[in-house]
């Protein structure tokens, strides 16, 4: 128990409650037992005054907070174990370069070479991603096109049969234009995201990587 002497600055500044807060939650349980008859209380009265006042300690208040706090931190822990872990990035050539297209028909981009494909939801066979769990997604892809005239360049994101966001350049005048478009889709598990490149346009690609897939969960929903 802190003691404070007669006269001293401690005992001039602080007050009552003041020193009760530097004292510890046994200290005060002490205290009552003590005074208690002093003041004319049995020792039950003694023991209910010291467990009410334990029970008002600012300390006694710290350390509940605290093991809320803890509690609160292991079972977020739990929950980020659990947190699905997506996310995948690829281009279009793993070697090599030229121009994809034009085709004759719509067609997927399969996009070959593979910077990171967590989770597995990507396949680079197919050049579709695949939802595993539902939740909110997060989408970015570019496109590039190194020559003038026609065609075009155009690459459309597409979520199953749907068109989301897309990509278009056509200029007869200038060579070496590069684009990229980016969205947020609510996917459900065992839906699809690809991007289509529309028939009779073309993307040039080498291995600078200007055409890029990529996309991660944001959180499951």
């Amino acid at each position: 128990m802190d003691v404070y002497k007669k006269g001293s600055k401690d005992s001039a500044v602080l007050s009552i409650p003041e020193r009760l807060r530097k004292m510890t939650a046994h200290q005060i349980v002490l205290l009552c037992l003590l005074v208690g008859p002093a003041l004319g209380q049995t020792d039950e009265q003694a023991k209910k005054m010291a467990l009410a006042m334990q029970d008002s300690c600012p300390q006694n208040t710290l350390s509940s907070q605290l093991c809320k706090l803890e509690a609160r931190v292991e079972q977020l822990e739990r929950e980020l174990k659990d947190f699905p872990q997506v996310a995948f990035s690829a281009a279009l050539r793993e070697s090599g370069s030229g121009n994809i297209g034009p085709f004759t028909i719509d067609t997927v981009l399969q996009y070959k070479k593979i910077f990171s494909n967590i989770g597995n939801c990507y396949n680079p066979s197919t050049g579709i991603f695949t939802a595993r769990v539902k939740g909110a997604y997060y989408f970015r892809f570019s496109a590039f096109n190194n020559i003038d005239g026609t065609p075009s360049t155009n690459v459309v994101l597409m979520k199953n049969d749907m068109r989301t966001v897309s990509i278009w350049d056509k200029s007869p005048s200038d060579t070496n234009d590069s684009a990229s478009n980016a969205v947020v889709l609510q996917l459900e598990e065992g839906d699809s995201v690809f991007v289509r490149l529309p028939a009779n346009t073309r993307v040039f690609d080498d291995l600078g990587y200007y055409n890029s897939f990529s996309g991660f969960l944001l959180f499951p929903m």
